[in-house]
């Protein structure tokens, strides 16, 4: 009996031994015990987060479950309300359009909808129409930013509590069309617009609101009873009370408030709720294996919407039926988000069944990024220090050096002059024969050489720069009888090899002809002023009069252009193409005025002997008011949006 006793408890302490040792051995991807991540996060959090954000959410899941949530710091600095996962709101900006993915891809599970089918079977004729696209193109394209579209800045966002203008998904695609610039397939770039577009067919097929069909088959079916879509939550005085407030940084070391985003095309960016809630989503996009969760009826369907959605082994492609590819020591995917205050990070590691949702209530240039990659770094890492080493005879680093221009650019509208400022152009240069430097956004990064002409990253001068690299960590360089025309990123952001007319030089050169302009009209146009008021040059009055009348055309084209450009300035995230338009039209009374009074002043020049310094004053406003012009319309100021 005594043995048997010993046998039994032996048995029993072998079972249980290894459950413990297995129970202790569950980590995040970077090797932190599950026990411990409260502690790693508290530091992390107390060391950081008061440089970038006021408050933060953080929430992580492993295995199906919750496993930490958390708030820290306020959700309203200014009235000291805490964060507080479980409730309180972010504006989850971009994050938004995982939703739609989920959408379209639920459709094409149902047999509804063909991601390889011409976009045109999907849209109504009479909207099609009115879009008039120069290339045809794919759902796929739309779910990889490959449809060819370059960047639009107009009648995007407003301010959400002075809404002025207030449009149907419909109406806000028409208002925000960007152009195409590139052929679909060949390249891609970010595109609001593109997810948009993908959730009014998805609509269209359903036969419902787009914000109806996520609701009933997302956000209810997953128990996300904190989140709302934007045609939900705006007006809606109950929820918005547990709406955080969004932030930037005020350059003295603190934040200031800056308004809530009301989104024309909401399912691109208009979702907001908690970091619980987006942690349930989260989960069911990790069910354990062979399950497809709550979202899909078949597990496959929920794997094809996870893998990459490119095929093309020439392109570097980090899209996953628009989930991003992210640097991390496992595949992991996600997507992040920004709105003017706001900034969000949603990242899942399936083969860990592990996610990580970080939502921060401030945004700006190296602010929340840098902190929610440092979240990042902490429980999913990275491969920077696992870059192989170069092998022999691969191509001359010094072959790829230039400066190139990101397909999200501005083209065809009067953004296109603020390209060479507004962090489109990528400088890369050679450091030696496999490695390179990219500067981009004021952030230099190194790269390896690990392929022919495929580069992977190394190291950043600054956080700003690794933070950008969490998801461009590798690029290609697209080459042409041995010279670069452009790189495809591991992120949704190519280029092309810069023009001339692209430069910062050709910039720089075309706004001090402006500027020159510009005094010459106003000290002339005073000057021409005084001489009127003291009743000179009597002789040839009716050719003064026109040359004055020339000059006038001058200084107020020139005040058409600072008026635009401060315009831009103060409102650049909320601006209308409705208060260009007027700008627009006064441009081309002053060119049509401008022609009328030049022919008219050559007439009186026949009649009548003009003096010298007369001469010299006419030619030379008729010269700058031509370069005034030509210039004008380089920069699209005649292009009605």
């Amino acid at each position: 009996m005594k043995k048997l006793l010993l046998f039994a408890l032996s048995l029993l302490i072998g079972l249980t031994m290894p459950i413990s040792a297995s129970a202790a051995e569950i980590t995040t991807p970077t090797g932190i015990p599950l026990s411990e991540l409260e502690s790693r996060i508290d530091e992390l959090v107390a060391t950081y987060m008061h440089e970038f954000t006021p408050g933060t959410a953080i929430a992580v899941v492993h295995n199906g479950e919750i496993v930490f949530s958390r708030g820290y710091g306020y959700a309203d600095l200014e009235r000291q309300i805490s964060v507080d996962p479980t409730t309180t709101v972010f504006e989850y900006g971009s994050i938004s359009k995982l939703f739609v993915y989920v959408s379209v891809m639920q459709l094409v599970e149902r047999g509804l909808l063909d991601l390889d089918n011409d976009i045109h079977v999907y849209l109504p004729e009479d909207l099609a129409q009115k879009f008039n696209f120069q290339y045809s193109f794919t759902m796929r394209d739309l779910l990889n930013h490959s449809a060819g579209f370059g960047g639009f800045n107009f009648n995007i966002g407003q301010d959400a509590e002075n809404v002025t203008i207030t449009r149907t998904l419909r109406e806000a695609l028409i208002a925000s069309q960007p152009p195409q610039i590139f052929k679909p397939g060949t390249a891609t770039a970010y595109a609001t617009f593109s997810s948009a577009l993908a959730a009014y067919i998805v609509s269209y097929i359903s036969g419902q609101y787009f914000s109806d069909v996520e609701r009933s088959n997302i956000f209810n079916l997953l128990g996300m009873n904190n989140t709302r879509s934007q045609p939900d939550w705006f007006g809606d005085n109950v929820f918005m009370q547990f709406n955080a407030r969004g932030h930037q940084p005020d350059g003295s070391g603190g934040f200031s408030v800056v308004p809530w985003t009301h989104i024309s095309v909401y399912p691109g960016g208009g979702v907001r709720g908690t970091a619980e809630d987006l942690a349930k989503f989260a989960i069911a996009l990790m069910p354990p294996e062979g399950n497809p969760g709550l979202l899909f009826n078949e597990r496959s369907a929920l794997d094809l919407m996870l893998s990459p959605s490119f095929s093309d082994p020439n392109t570097l492609r980090g899209t996953h039926h628009g989930f991003f590819r992210y640097d991390g020591i496992y595949p992991t995917i996600g997507h992040s988000g920004g709105t003017v205050g706001f900034g969000s990070q949603l990242v899942i590691v399936p083969s860990h069944q592990f996610g990580v949702i970080v939502l921060c209530n401030s945004r700006s240039a190296g602010g929340s990024t840098v902190f929610m990659d440092k979240v990042l770094d902490l429980l999913i890492g990275n491969t920077r220090e696992l870059v192989p080493p170069s092998p022999s005879g691969l191509p001359n680093a010094e072959s790829v050096t230039g400066t190139f221009v990101s397909l999200m650019r501005s083209e065809g509208n009067i953004f296109e002059p603020l390209n060479a400022i507004m962090g489109t152009h990528i400088v890369v240069e050679a450091i030696d024969e496999n490695t390179i430097t990219l500067t981009m956004n004021g952030a230099t990064t190194t790269f390896r050489q690990i392929e022919p002409y495929i580069f992977r990253a190394v190291s950043a001068d600054c956080v700003n720069g690794l933070a950008q690299l969490r998801i461009m960590h590798e690029i290609q360089f697209r080459m042409e009888n041995g010279r670069p025309i452009g790189i495809s990123s591991s992120y949704i952001n190519d280029a092309t090899l810069q023009t001339f007319g692209q430069s910062m030089l050709a910039l720089i050169g075309a706004i001090g002809l402006l500027v020159i302009g510009t005094a010459f009209f106003l000290v002339m146009s005073i000057v021409a002023f005084v001489g009127f008021l003291r009743k000179k040059d009597k002789k040839s009055m009716p050719f003064y009069h026109v040359s004055n009348g020339l000059l006038a055309c001058g200084l107020v084209l020139a005040l058409n252009w600072i008026i635009v450009e401060v315009r831009f300035l103060s409102s650049i995230m909320f601006i209308q193409s409705t208060t260009i338009v007027p700008h627009i039209w006064i441009n081309y009374l002053l060119m049509i005025l401008s022609t009328v009074l030049l022919v008219t002043s050559l007439v009186f020049w026949k009649k009548g002997e003009i003096a010298v310094k007369r001469r010299v004053l006419y030619f030379l406003t008729i010269t700058l008011l031509a370069a005034f012009i030509l210039v004008l319309w380089q920069w699209n100021f005649f292009v009605m949006m």
